[in-house]
């Protein structure tokens, strides 16, 4: 992991200390210390970094660019990481006094009353949105709270989802769940991750997660809509579904033929059956029963 260079720090405090919000910037709210998270380089999604430009003028341009793309406020700030700039959403409020979360919300949510009886597949597909795929009744992709995506949340909404899964244990923003609520869209938070304290979380809600699915209409993503989503919804099927005679997800995210193994699917089906052996003091299922599943993943995970 690339750590801070020194040298940066003197043009990055000159660059905030020249503007009009320095003293909210850099004392009140304290946002603009976020530079020193390694994710102000680097995106959460995937580690890799994000766009530098090579000077202030540049990243200002591509900022007011993606300002007037995506109707809310962008703005720059010197990587303390790397040579370039980066542009993010700005935070705080706008001359109107609202946030940017606050505008995406007005501009995005969509009115209760033009929902769809049952899916319009078609129209869902034609949002063309990466990684799109339908799962169980609903629909697997790239998260629908990044920018990129909210263009087609009135569509997904319209054509008759109901119910979206957010697999993020690292997403801390109100934002998706608001923008479910104003819309009319249950919120289901289902964090995927290896730490121990989220393992038992993914036990805990387990069942809740599994009706959800049965119910279908669902929106199950997680930032990219690959990895962290095989990896449900491979937990739905070995410690549930399949025990009801439902197929086995296909595999998007960790596929031979894009150079990874399910290494990751297992590791988090072994410490799921672990948690679950533990703390109910029983196998969930057989051990060779087991075994048996994982091997249908990993071929799953060869096929095209």
């Amino acid at each position: 992991m690339k750590k801070i260079k020194i040298r940066f720090i003197g043009c990055w405090l000159k660059d905030q200390l020249s503007r009009p919000e320095w003293f909210r910037n850099l004392i009140a709210t304290r946002s603009a210390w976020g530079a020193f998270s390694f994710y102000a380089h680097a995106r959460r999604s995937d580690g890799k970094s994000k766009i530098a430009y090579s000077s202030k003028a540049m990243a200002e341009k591509a900022a007011s660019d993606m300002s007037k793309r995506y109707g809310y406020p962008f703005t720059t700030y010197k990587c303390l990481f790397c040579e370039g700039w980066h542009v993010s959403k700005a935070v705080g409020r706008t001359a109107q006094g609202k946030t940017t979360e606050e505008i995406a919300l007005d501009k995005y949510a969509v009115p209760f009353n033009t929902r769809a009886d049952g899916l319009d597949v078609e129209r869902i597909l034609a949002t063309e949105i990466p990684d799109l795929a339908q799962v169980y009744g609903g629909f697997r992709g790239r998260t629908l709270s990044s920018t990129r995506q909210l263009h087609a949340w009135k569509t997904l909404v319209e054509s008759g989802i109901s119910q979206v899964i957010d697999l993020r244990a690292d997403y801390s923003s109100d934002f998706y769940s608001e923008l479910c609520e104003r819309s009319g869209i249950s919120y289901f938070k289902y964090p995927v991750a290896y730490e121990d304290v989220w393992v038992a979380k993914m036990v805990e809600l387990f069942p809740e997660f599994c009706r959800l699915i049965d119910n279908g209409r669902f929106y199950i993503a997680c930032a990219m809509g690959l990895h962290r989503t095989d990896i449900a919804l491979c937990t739905y099927w070995v410690f549930y579904a399949a025990d009801k005679g439902i197929a086995p997800p296909p595999i998007c995210g960790y596929r031979k033929d894009k150079g990874l193994t399910t290494d990751k699917i297992m590791r988090m089906l072994n410490a799921v059956y672990k948690y679950m052996t533990e703390k109910n003091g029983v196998e969930p299922i057989p051990m060779n029963v087991f075994l048996e599943r994982k091997e249908v993943i990993k071929e799953l995970s060869k096929k095209k």
